[in-house]
Protein backbone atom coordinates (compact mmCIF):
# COMPACT_ATOMS: atom_id res chain seq x y z
CA UNK A 1 0.00 0.00 0.00
CA UNK A 2 1.89 3.13 -0.97
CA UNK A 3 1.91 5.69 1.81
CA UNK A 4 -1.39 7.59 3.31
CA UNK A 5 -3.33 6.09 0.98
CA UNK A 6 -6.49 5.63 3.56
CA UNK A 7 -8.21 8.26 5.44
CA UNK A 8 -10.29 8.12 8.86
CA UNK A 9 -13.61 9.03 8.41
CA UNK A 10 -13.67 10.33 11.93
CA UNK A 11 -11.14 13.19 10.42
CA UNK A 12 -13.82 14.67 8.21
CA UNK A 13 -17.08 16.24 8.58
CA UNK A 14 -19.59 14.93 6.02
CA UNK A 15 -22.26 16.56 3.96
CA UNK A 16 -24.58 15.46 0.74
CA UNK A 17 -22.80 16.76 -1.97
CA UNK A 18 -24.35 17.60 -5.40
CA UNK A 19 -22.23 19.02 -8.47
CA UNK A 20 -22.64 21.74 -10.60
CA UNK A 21 -20.23 19.50 -12.98
CA UNK A 22 -20.22 15.91 -13.29
CA UNK A 23 -22.89 13.59 -11.57
CA UNK A 24 -23.15 10.43 -13.28
CA UNK A 25 -21.52 8.47 -10.27
CA UNK A 26 -24.91 8.64 -8.06
CA UNK A 27 -25.14 10.19 -4.38
CA UNK A 28 -22.26 11.75 -3.73
CA UNK A 29 -20.39 12.95 -0.94
CA UNK A 30 -18.16 15.99 0.40
CA UNK A 31 -15.63 15.34 3.48
CA UNK A 32 -14.61 18.41 4.52
CA UNK A 33 -10.90 17.87 6.75
CA UNK A 34 -11.36 18.74 10.40
CA UNK A 35 -9.81 22.31 11.18
CA UNK A 36 -8.63 22.76 7.46
CA UNK A 37 -12.08 23.55 5.72
CA UNK A 38 -9.39 24.28 2.12
CA UNK A 39 -9.14 20.28 2.21
CA UNK A 40 -11.97 18.60 0.72
CA UNK A 41 -12.71 15.07 -1.11
CA UNK A 42 -15.41 14.43 -2.95
CA UNK A 43 -16.52 10.46 -1.29
CA UNK A 44 -17.39 8.12 -3.89
CA UNK A 45 -18.64 4.64 -2.33
CA UNK A 46 -21.23 2.11 -2.10
CA UNK A 47 -20.16 -0.52 -4.06
CA UNK A 48 -16.66 -2.14 -3.85
CA UNK A 49 -15.83 -1.42 -7.52
CA UNK A 50 -16.37 2.01 -7.64
CA UNK A 51 -13.81 2.63 -4.67
CA UNK A 52 -10.69 0.14 -6.39
CA UNK A 53 -10.95 1.60 -9.69
CA UNK A 54 -11.09 5.36 -8.96
CA UNK A 55 -8.46 4.75 -6.68
CA UNK A 56 -6.32 2.65 -9.49
CA UNK A 57 -7.37 4.68 -12.15
CA UNK A 58 -6.21 7.79 -10.87
CA UNK A 59 -2.85 6.82 -9.82
CA UNK A 60 -2.13 4.94 -12.92
CA UNK A 61 -3.03 8.12 -14.97
CA UNK A 62 -0.87 10.30 -12.62
CA UNK A 63 2.05 7.77 -12.96
CA UNK A 64 1.98 8.16 -17.00
CA UNK A 65 1.96 11.66 -16.82
CA UNK A 66 -1.40 12.81 -16.56
CA UNK A 67 -2.99 15.43 -14.21
CA UNK A 68 -5.32 14.09 -11.73
CA UNK A 69 -6.85 14.70 -8.25
CA UNK A 70 -4.93 13.24 -5.28
CA UNK A 71 -7.13 10.19 -4.51
CA UNK A 72 -7.31 8.56 -1.26
CA UNK A 73 -9.78 5.60 0.13
CA UNK A 74 -11.67 6.45 3.48
CA UNK A 75 -12.24 4.25 6.42
CA UNK A 76 -14.93 4.50 8.69
CA UNK A 77 -17.67 6.25 6.78
CA UNK A 78 -21.61 4.28 8.35
CA UNK A 79 -23.77 2.65 5.75
CA UNK A 80 -20.19 3.01 2.90
CA UNK A 81 -18.34 0.04 3.54
CA UNK A 82 -15.80 1.03 0.82
CA UNK A 83 -15.27 4.71 -0.50
CA UNK A 84 -12.59 6.74 -2.32
CA UNK A 85 -12.03 10.40 -1.62
CA UNK A 86 -11.35 12.62 -4.93
CA UNK A 87 -9.65 15.83 -4.10
CA UNK A 88 -11.69 18.27 -4.46
CA UNK A 89 -11.58 20.92 -7.67
CA UNK A 90 -13.33 24.20 -6.87
CA UNK A 91 -14.26 26.04 -10.09
CA UNK A 92 -14.00 23.88 -11.96
CA UNK A 93 -14.90 24.79 -15.77
CA UNK A 94 -16.07 22.61 -18.71
CA UNK A 95 -13.78 21.33 -21.65
CA UNK A 96 -14.58 22.79 -25.17
CA UNK A 97 -12.06 21.05 -27.45
CA UNK A 98 -12.41 23.46 -30.31
CA UNK A 99 -11.53 26.34 -27.88
CA UNK A 100 -8.58 24.40 -26.32
CA UNK A 101 -4.82 25.55 -26.76
CA UNK A 102 -3.13 23.18 -28.33
CA UNK A 103 -1.29 21.27 -25.35
CA UNK A 104 -4.85 20.88 -23.61
CA UNK A 105 -6.03 19.25 -26.73
CA UNK A 106 -2.90 16.92 -26.91
CA UNK A 107 -3.87 16.29 -22.88
CA UNK A 108 -7.34 15.96 -24.10
CA UNK A 109 -6.31 12.89 -26.25
CA UNK A 110 -4.50 11.17 -24.01
CA UNK A 111 -7.21 11.09 -22.14
CA UNK A 112 -9.67 9.68 -24.18
CA UNK A 113 -6.93 7.05 -25.71
CA UNK A 114 -6.82 5.92 -22.09
CA UNK A 115 -10.54 5.58 -21.82
CA UNK A 116 -10.05 3.30 -24.67
CA UNK A 117 -7.08 1.47 -23.37
CA UNK A 118 -8.53 0.69 -19.55
CA UNK A 119 -12.16 -0.54 -21.10
CA UNK A 120 -14.09 2.10 -19.66
CA UNK A 121 -17.40 2.52 -19.19
CA UNK A 122 -18.34 5.28 -17.23
CA UNK A 123 -19.22 8.71 -19.48
CA UNK A 124 -16.43 11.02 -20.68
CA UNK A 125 -16.50 14.41 -18.82
CA UNK A 126 -13.48 16.80 -18.82
CA UNK A 127 -12.86 19.92 -17.03
CA UNK A 128 -10.79 22.68 -16.57
CA UNK A 129 -9.24 23.53 -12.86
CA UNK A 130 -8.42 26.43 -11.90
CA UNK A 131 -4.97 26.67 -13.20
CA UNK A 132 -6.51 25.75 -16.77
CA UNK A 133 -5.11 22.12 -16.16
CA UNK A 134 -7.26 19.16 -18.12
CA UNK A 135 -8.21 16.61 -15.74
CA UNK A 136 -10.82 13.64 -16.03
CA UNK A 137 -14.24 12.69 -14.14
CA UNK A 138 -15.90 9.40 -13.10
CA UNK A 139 -13.26 6.73 -14.04
CA UNK A 140 -15.65 3.95 -11.50
CA UNK A 141 -15.96 1.80 -14.54
CA UNK A 142 -12.51 0.76 -15.62
CA UNK A 143 -10.03 -2.10 -15.91
CA UNK A 144 -13.14 -4.66 -16.52
CA UNK A 145 -13.59 -5.18 -12.67
CA UNK A 146 -17.06 -5.28 -11.78
CA UNK A 147 -18.95 -5.65 -7.88
CA UNK A 148 -18.78 -9.60 -7.82
CA UNK A 149 -15.00 -9.61 -9.32
CA UNK A 150 -13.81 -7.03 -6.54
CA UNK A 151 -16.00 -8.24 -3.84
CA UNK A 152 -14.70 -12.18 -4.49
CA UNK A 153 -11.28 -11.26 -3.89
CA UNK A 154 -12.12 -8.91 -0.66
CA UNK A 155 -13.42 -11.09 1.14
CA UNK A 156 -10.11 -13.01 1.35
CA UNK A 157 -8.57 -10.02 2.59
CA UNK A 158 -4.52 -11.08 3.57
CA UNK A 159 -5.75 -14.85 1.95
CA UNK A 160 -4.73 -16.18 -0.99
CA UNK A 161 -7.92 -16.24 -3.28
CA UNK A 162 -8.75 -19.56 -4.79
CA UNK A 163 -7.02 -19.98 -8.55
CA UNK A 164 -10.71 -19.09 -9.77
CA UNK A 165 -10.70 -15.56 -8.29
CA UNK A 166 -7.29 -14.51 -9.61
CA UNK A 167 -8.60 -16.02 -13.35
CA UNK A 168 -11.26 -13.28 -13.47
CA UNK A 169 -9.12 -10.80 -11.67
CA UNK A 170 -6.09 -11.19 -14.16
CA UNK A 171 -8.37 -12.15 -17.30
CA UNK A 172 -10.29 -8.73 -16.72
CA UNK A 173 -6.82 -6.97 -16.23
CA UNK A 174 -5.65 -8.61 -18.97
CA UNK A 175 -8.08 -7.71 -21.42
CA UNK A 176 -7.05 -5.83 -24.42
CA UNK A 177 -9.03 -5.14 -27.84
CA UNK A 178 -5.44 -4.65 -29.75
CA UNK A 179 -7.47 -4.32 -32.71
CA UNK A 180 -9.56 -1.21 -31.44
CA UNK A 181 -5.95 0.92 -31.12
CA UNK A 182 -6.01 1.23 -34.90
CA UNK A 183 -9.74 1.81 -35.22
CA UNK A 184 -9.21 4.69 -32.75
CA UNK A 185 -6.33 6.18 -34.06
CA UNK A 186 -7.97 6.29 -37.70
CA UNK A 187 -10.99 7.69 -35.85
CA UNK A 188 -8.64 10.58 -34.03
CA UNK A 189 -6.77 11.11 -37.72
CA UNK A 190 -10.27 11.07 -39.56
CA UNK A 191 -12.20 13.85 -37.47
CA UNK A 192 -9.60 15.43 -35.48
CA UNK A 193 -6.26 15.45 -37.60
CA UNK A 194 -3.28 14.02 -37.78
CA UNK A 195 -1.70 15.61 -34.73
CA UNK A 196 -4.55 13.88 -32.69
CA UNK A 197 -3.73 10.68 -34.49
CA UNK A 198 -0.09 10.84 -33.32
CA UNK A 199 -0.83 11.61 -29.95
CA UNK A 200 -2.73 8.76 -29.42
CA UNK A 201 0.06 6.28 -30.92
CA UNK A 202 2.82 7.94 -28.84
CA UNK A 203 0.48 7.70 -25.85
CA UNK A 204 -0.39 3.73 -26.82
CA UNK A 205 3.83 3.02 -26.92
CA UNK A 206 3.85 4.94 -23.98
CA UNK A 207 1.68 2.61 -22.41
CA UNK A 208 2.86 -0.67 -23.58
CA UNK A 209 6.33 0.39 -22.32
CA UNK A 210 4.57 1.33 -18.80
CA UNK A 211 6.61 0.88 -15.45
CA UNK A 212 4.58 -1.29 -13.28
CA UNK A 213 6.91 -0.43 -10.65
CA UNK A 214 5.41 2.79 -9.99
CA UNK A 215 2.05 1.50 -8.96
CA UNK A 216 2.73 -1.81 -7.84
CA UNK A 217 1.86 -1.57 -4.25
CA UNK A 218 -1.22 0.09 -4.87
CA UNK A 219 -3.62 -2.33 -3.22
CA UNK A 220 -7.81 -2.23 -2.72
CA UNK A 221 -7.35 -4.04 0.32
CA UNK A 222 -9.73 -3.15 3.01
Amino acid sequence: MIENAILSAKDFIFAPFAPDVGGDSGALLLATLNGDPGIKYVVKGGYSEVACNEFMYHHVAAALGLYTQETKLIKGIPGKKYAVGIRYVPNARKFILDEASEDNRRTYFKFWTLYRILNENDSEEYFYDEQDRVFKLDNAASFNLDTNVVDGALKYKSKEPPAIVWHMLISGLDHIEYENYAIIINILNKYNGRAAAETAFEFIGQFSEFDLSGVSKLSCNW
